[in-house]
């Protein structure tokens, strides 16, 4: 079984291998006859596909996830397009739908459909174009639709193989100024806890603790711009915050200023909560 993310069919590359960078009607193929052929359909049996379409009568893009069950379902899913939009003819230029784009790979069951590379492709396009400083989602008709003018920005995070939204980017990023800042002197000490988090199940992670410190550490929080076309983010700076918390484990607690008796008072609080130190 391969996990080898197949481009089945790109607009941008017509017949050779160049991509070209604007969009062009005559690069793309209608959508019905090429599920018709039946090599088509074979080739993408038990896939988990990741599409972008788009209708002749629209001026929009939308992008989505098929094959979410594997078997036939994937050529199920984009033919509900053809039942929607129909067939293009002489007379009638309006019906019909281009295939744009069509990549992804074979279904595992033994893969969450939220642990697949489909699925977070289309999650990272949805929280880009949905974000308040882009705001390129078409109203009232999901974040999956979005102006054929954006299209560029779309390709530009289909093929970013971090596939990592700016909400996750800015997280590990002020996660790495924290641990700059980390070094304690001799003042610094954890004043109080404030919850924990115990993983239930038949996990075995430590309870992680958050603690207040007397001291802030100074994080900056980015403004997203736009998506750079090499992958990442375009930001600016926004504002600086100061944040007196850190999560810790009990044996790293026990071992500053002030951790011992912080933990006592917090678990003499709760004597029936949970812990796995």
């Amino acid at each position: 079984m391969s996990n080898t993310w197949k481009v089945y069919f790109d607009y941008r590359k017509g017949s050779g291998r160049r991509l070209r960078s604007a969009y062009s009607d005559t690069q793309t193929v209608e959508l019905g006859p090429w599920l018709d052929d039946e090599k088509n359909k074979q080739s993408i049996y038990d896939q988990r596909l990741f599409y972008v379409i788009k209708p002749n009568a629209e001026q929009v893009v939308k992008f989505g996830i098929a094959g979410t069950r594997g078997k036939d379902g994937a050529w199920g899913r984009l033919h509900q397009y053809i039942n929607e939009y129909g067939y293009t003819s002489d007379l009638n230029r309006c019906l019909g739908v281009q295939l744009l784009y069509l990549a992804g790979n074979q279904y595992s069951k033994t893969v969450d459909l939220t642990s697949s590379l489909v699925f977070k492709k289309e999650l990272a396009c949805k929280r880009y174009f949905r974000s308040d400083e882009v705001n390129a989602h078409l109203l009232g008709r999901g974040f999956e639709r979005i102006n054929l003018d954006r299209i560029k920005e779309l390709f530009d995070i289909i093929e970013d193989t971090s596939n990592k939204g700016f909400e996750e980017i800015e997280t590990q990023r002020r996660t790495s100024e924290r641990l700059q800042q980390q070094d304690l002197n001799k003042t610094d000490k954890i004043e109080y806890i404030i919850s924990h988090n115990t993983e239930g199940g038949k996990s075995r992670k430590l309870t992680r603790y958050l603690c207040h410190w007397n001291r802030p550490f100074i994080l900056t929080e980015e403004k997203l711009k736009k998506k750079k076309a090499g992958g990442g983010f375009e930001t600016e700076t926004k504002k600086t915050t100061k944040d007196y918390t850190t999560y810790q484990m009990y044996k790293e607690i026990i071992s500053f200023a002030g951790g011992s008796d912080a933990i006592n008072v917090y678990k003499a609080k709760y004597p029936k909560a949970k812990f796995r130190d």
